[in-house]
Formats: structure tokens, C-alpha cells, sequence
């Protein structure tokens, strides 16, 4: 409602239901007068007694918001002559753009160079489902998640933080959780380091833009494994990165192909004991080859270890960087499928000569991730939490597989082609020759079955379309229905396959 002073007339909507305190909302109201331009620089607040009294508010509501306002700077009080609009707020509110009409759509703000390359490096984002829909892969088992375990740790570290995180530690992370991945991966992967060769990341992902743009140069290239991981493309294109697709067959990259197309490549990803998507291992052969090959050439393997702990019925092999001589390659592993997926915690671990020149990079760019988290999962490793919850997810994942597996078969004949795999939380089917795995996952999807197409993993076309189908987050009974609709959408798309090729 209106009010009216000696010089102006305010109007301030005042709500005395909400939780907003009341000089906040006195504040605003007078805030937002002035940069709409109906509170011109120079003109006379009504007084503070005249203020409260006419909103029905105490006199220090009224004298708090002024306060605010001539603090910021959008009042001048002066003895004599009260509270007026400052000068300093430009009478061009459209020039000025603070007080811009909200829009539902917003322009595009212009981008660096650098941006550009960011921004279009990095799909646009599918929502998540929550909860996760069969077959989706990539989600573990809830109901066997460590979390009471977790939430016990994290609660008694919390309790110490002050006393063990009051000052900022080593970049290279949480040195007791450095010596506990030391003790890990030499006995699960043969990864042979010391403690000042660790670097604590914020997930595998910050490891890989980590060494992209510290280890290469823009224009540089890199290999990919195609089909291959495509965070890992992201991380290196958005670095400014050249991406070299290197074909992957039954024993892994192909090597020969690699030196082939790009001998010179700074970089060379890979996923040697369970190729991201296809499961695959890399050969003796080709994990020497591709070892030789760096080393003349002076280029990096980041060799990325996610799924290695997760191999049915037999022992890890042994890490690439384990074989590794003449120090070319960096290890990069992390905790999030082991241990809970919210846990964005990863590590590299660099040969001697580069893990200062890392270390230092990290510091430009982030902190390490907190201490708490740090500390709980060093008493994780330490008590032996991690291999328990490994063997006992082992044991379910491997009866998932195998009932995914048998579902295929009964329900899915002709439609799809898999084996079992060694390794890992998913498995790939492969589709008749012909049918489009894009439109297969959008198929499935109108069924209520989640999936992804290979076709998404590859920077080349494939010759032939296949679906990856996860199992290790479901149950038996979801596993079964979810194949049987797969099936059923399946069944139009590969009848239509058919007809083209009789006609």
C-alpha cells in the first residue's frame, strides 16, 4: 500500500508469514525502488519513526534496513537532512543492467578460445534416473554398500578434524592415505611406488585433465581407444588435445595401428585389464609393444586401472605400470566403484621425475579433496574393509552376471550376441548386423529398460551396433524382466532389418 513521506511515496511489500526477517524485506523493498528507477539519486527517505509507523514495524526494523542500504552504498544520511538515494546509482537502469526484468532464457555469454573447446568438448548432460532402471550399467550394488562402516568413520574423524586438518597439508594428499594406496596397489596390481609418487585427486576424471594439461600441449595428440572411454575424450579435447581413435580387438589396443596412424603422439590412454566398454584384456604382447613404443618415443601412457579389483573367478592381473622400465607410465585408479559412488576420491601415481611438476600444476588449479574423507578411507584400506566389501560384491555381481547371461539366451535369441565376461559390472551385446543401437537404447527405453549404445563410446562408426547392458546394481528378478522387455523391443527393429535386406 501506499505511504507517503515529504518527499517521495513508497510502496514495500511487507510479509509477515514468511521466515524472511522484516528489516531484510524493508531492505529489499527500498532496494529494489531505487534500482528500478522509481527512487531517483537525491530523493528524501521518509523518516524512520514516520517509516515504522506507517508499516506498523519497530523503529530499529526501519533503522536496521537503512543502515544495510547506506552501508552498500545506495543511501547518503546527513545531519539535518536525512536519508536520500545516493548519487552514486546511475539514473541509466537500462545501461546499467542491475535492475534487468528476469528472463526465462538466457544469452549465451562469449567464450575463450579455451572455453569454446571446453564447452563443446563435454556432451549435453541426460538426467539421471533415480533410482537407477535396469539395465543401466555403471551402478553397484546399494544394498551392499560399506555405508554404516563409512558413516562410522567419517563420524569419528569429524571428531578429530580440528586437530588434524587446522592446517593445510601436502598437496599431493593425506600422506597417511598415500602410504595405505601404496600398500594396496602393490598387492592387488604389483604397482610398484613410494608415498611422494601418489597424488590424492578429485576422481579418476581430475587425474586425466590433470596430466592433459600439464603433460601436453595444445595441438598435441593423444591416443584414444576406439571405442573407448569417453570422460577420457572430454578430458583431453577440452585440454586442447588432438584425439588419435585407435581400433581395440580381442587383445586389446592395437599398437601397430597406433604407431601407424600417429607415431608422435605425447599421449597414450588405455584401459589394459578391462578395456572401457568392450572388457577385454590387454595382451602380454601388445602391453610390451606398446611399452617399447613409448619408450623411444618419450610419450606417456596413462594407464587408466577402473574394474581391475573386479574379476570373476580369478586373480587381477598385473598392472601395465608394473612391466614398466623406463618410466612412461602414470597410474591412475580410484574408489568410487569400490567403495561408495559418492566418494570423489581418485589417485595417480607418477613416475619420480614428473610428480613435483603434477603437484604444482594441482596446486594452480584445487586443493585436494577434504581431509575427513581422506582420513576415513586411509582406516578403510588400513582395516581391511575394502577387501571385504570387494570379495562379498564379487560374489553377488557374478551371480548377476551369470543370471543376465542366462536370460539373454532364453529370451533374446537372435537378438543379441554375448559372452560372459572376466571382469568387471557390464557386459556388451552385440546387435544383427544392420540395426541401430541408438534406436535400440531408445526402444528399450520406451519399455522401461535402460541401456547405452556402443556407437556412444566410439569416435569412428562401428560395424556393428551393440547395446552395454549393466547387472551389478539389480536384482536377479528385475535382471530377468528387464531382458524380456529388452527382447520385446527389440523383436520390430530386427524384423525391419530383415525385410530391407530381402527387398
Amino acid at each position: 500500500m501506499p505511504k507517503h513521506a515529504s518527499d517521495v511515496t513508497l510502496e514495500l511489500p511487507i510479509d509477515t508469514s514468511t521466515d524472511v526477517p522484516l528489516h531484510r524485506q524493508v531492505y529489499a523493498g527500498i532496494k529494489d525502488l531505487i534500482l528500478s528507477g522509481r527512487l531517483r539519486p537525491g530523493a528524501r527517505l521518509p523518516a524512520s519513526r514516520a517509516m515504522a509507523r506507517d508499516l506498523g514495524l519497530s523503529r530499529t526494523t526501519i533503522l536496521t534496513a537503512v543502515d544495510q542500504l547506506t552501508l552498500e552504498g545506495f543511501t547518503v544520511g546527513r545531519i539535518g537532512s536525512g536519508t536520500r538515494v545516493s548519487s552514486s546509482v546511475p539514473t541509466d537502469r537500462q545501461r546499467s543492467g542491475a535492475a534487468a526484468p528476469r528472463s526465462s532464457t538466457t544469452e549465451s555469454p562469449p567464450l575463450s578460445h579455451r572455453g569454446r573447446q571446453l564447452v563443446s568438448a563435454v556432451p549435453r548432460a541426460v538426467s539421471a534416473t533415480r533410482p537407477p532402471v535396469p539395465l543401466r550399467p555403471g551402478y553397484p550394488a546399494v544394498d551392499l554398500l560399506p555405508l554404516d562402516s563409512w558413516a562410522r568413520l567419517t563420524a569419528k574423524h569429524w571428531r578429530r578434524a580440528i586437530d588434524t586438518f587446522a592446517a593445510h597439508s601436502d598437496s599431493l594428499g593425506y600422506r597417511p592415505l598415500r602410504e595405505a594406496i601404496c600398500d594396496h596397489v602393490w598387492s592387488t596390481r604389483a604397482v610398484r611406488c613410494e608415498p611422494d609418487q601418489v597424488l590424492i585427486t578429485s576422481g579418476a576424471q581430475h587425474a586425466l585433465s590433470l596430466c592433459a594439461q600439464t603433460l601436453a600441449d595444445a595441438g598435441e595428440s593423444v591416443w584414444i581407444e576406439d571405442p573407448g572411454y569417453p570422460r577420457a575424450r572430454v578430458a583431453f579435447a577440452s585440454a586442447g588435445l588432438q584425439l588419435t581413435p585407435v581400433p581395440v580387438d580381442r587383445d586389446g589396443l592395437d599398437v601397430a595401428s597406433g604407431i601407424g596412424t600417429d607415431p608422435d603422439a605425447r599421449l597414450i590412454y588405455v584401459t589394459p585389464s578391462f578395456q572401457c566398454p568392450l572388457g577385454v584384456t590387454m595382451s602380454l604382447a601388445r602391453r610390451f609393444e606398446l611399452l617399447r613404443h613409448a619408450a623411444q618415443k618419450k610419450a606417456w601412457i596413462i594407464e587408466d586401472d577402473y574394474f581391475s579389483e573386479y574379476r570373476h573367478g580369478r586373480d587381477p592381473v598385473a598392472s601395465l605400470q608394473s612391466l614398466d622400465t623406463h618410466a612412461r607410465v602414470i597410474y591412475v585408479g580410484n574408489f568410487s566403484k569400490t567403495v561408495v559412488p559418492f566418494l570423489r576420491i581418485g589417485f595417480l601415481i607418477a613416475p619420480a621425475g614428473c610428480t613435483a611438476a603434477l603437484k604444482r600444476a594441482r596446486i594452480a588449479t584445487s586443493r585436494q579433496p577434504p581431509g575427513v574423507d581422506q582420513a576415513a578411507l586411509t582406516e578403510f584400506l588400513a582395516d581391511g574393509h575394502l577387501q571385504r566389501h570387494i570379495a562379498a560384491t564379487l560374489r553377488v555381481y557374478r551371480e548377476r552376471q551369470d543370471a543376465l547371461m542366462d536370460a539373454l539366451r532364453r529370451e533374446a535369441a537372435g537378438l543379441l550376441e554375448s559372452s560372459p565376461a572376466g571382469t568387471g559390472m557390464y557386459l556388451v551385446g552385440l546387435l544383427p548386423h544392420g540395426v541401430d543401437d541408438q534406436l535400440a537404447v531408445k526402444a528399450a527405453a520406451a519399455r522401461n529398460v535402460d541401456s547405452v549404445a556402443l556407437s556412444t563410446f566410439a569416435l569412428r562408426r562401428l560395424a556393428r551396433g551393440a547395446l552395454v547392458l549393466g547387472y551389478s546394481g539389480y536384482e536377479i528378478n528385475d535382471i530377468r524382466r528387464a531382458v524380456k522387455q529388452l527382447a520385446a523391443a527389440l523383436v520390430p527393429l530386427v524384423e525391419k532389418r530383415k525385410t530391407r535386406g530381402q527387398r
